[in-house]
């Protein structure tokens, strides 16, 4: 039986890291699509021959097709995560257009481009599953989040495009919704003045659960979403978020007394 394989963007290190881990678990081989070639490296070190780097820029489509020949190389594509992001800050009155552009390249346009790569390959053996990586923030704003939001919520409906477009070709899409969960990109936001655990401790208040997610708990979500087990399941965007958006959380107002 063919080798089953899946794309895996942003795949050196966090939640990306995590998916891949738990692909391997289910016997894929996994293509780790990233740009960071030493954090790449040392996962294939790991978690051997079952994880095979590929070094690359979700913001260009070539490198997307390079994914896809490695995965068919190796075996039969039928999953593909789009996962790569990048922490995006500003508020409309801050953003740029090289700012705004250089955002949508990574958060909206990789998984568009990712999305449309992977259903090229996909349709002849009329199977497949996608999975992007939105976030709650794709459904609820948050502060000074202005470009980082636009795209989350585009990454949702490219989700939908996609499921409505090919159901009857036997490929489906679905989106995650995180919310915070422990990665290196959360430790760079968080406040320097305070502890690692306290200030992971502040940001896990958001939550009625009271912590931020582990990217194990969003790579599980993903893997069901995957298989056939979510058969029935398409266009869904699925929200792990320890209950986050479920309820009013009363952030500050911007500071805009200095303008």
């Amino acid at each position: 039986m063919p080798v089953t394989t899946a794309v895996v963007t942003g795949a050196a290190k966090g939640i990306g890291l995590a998916i891949a881990e738990r692909l391997i678990s289910e016997e894929a081989h996994v293509i780790a699509f990233d740009r960071d070639a030493d954090g790449l490296s040392a996962a294939a070190s790991r978690l051997g021959e079952c994880y095979e780097p590929l070094v690359g820029d979700v913001g260009e489509w070539d490198d997307h097709e390079r994914a896809a020949a490695a995965a068919e190389a190796a075996g039969d594509l039928r999953w593909w995560v789009n996962n790569a992001g990048v922490d995006w800050v500003s508020a409309a009155h801050e953003a740029t257009p090289e700012h705004i552009e250089q955002g949508l390249r990574v958060l909206l346009n990789g998984p568009v481009y990712g999305g449309a790569v992977a259903v090229r390959h996909m349709l002849h053996r009329r199977t497949g599953s996608i999975v992007n990586i939105s976030s709650v923030q794709g459904i609820a704003a948050y502060p000074r989040y202005y470009v980082y939001d636009i795209a989350k919520a585009g990454v949702l409906m490219a989700t939908k495009s996609i499921a409505v477009d090919y159901a009857p070709f036997g490929i489906r899409a679905n989106a995650v919704l995180p919310g915070c969960i422990e990665t290196p990109m959360t430790y760079e936001t968080l406040d320097p003045r305070l502890p690692r655990e306290e200030a992971l401790r502040r940001e896990g208040e958001q939550a009625p659960m009271l912590r931020v997610g582990q990217p194990h708990e969003i790579a599980e979500v993903v893997a069901f979403l995957l298989s056939d087990r979510a058969a029935f399941v398409t266009g869904a965007g699925l929200v792990a978020d320890g209950g986050t958006s479920a309820r009013v959380y009363p952030f500050p107002p911007l500071d805009l007394d200095s303008l």
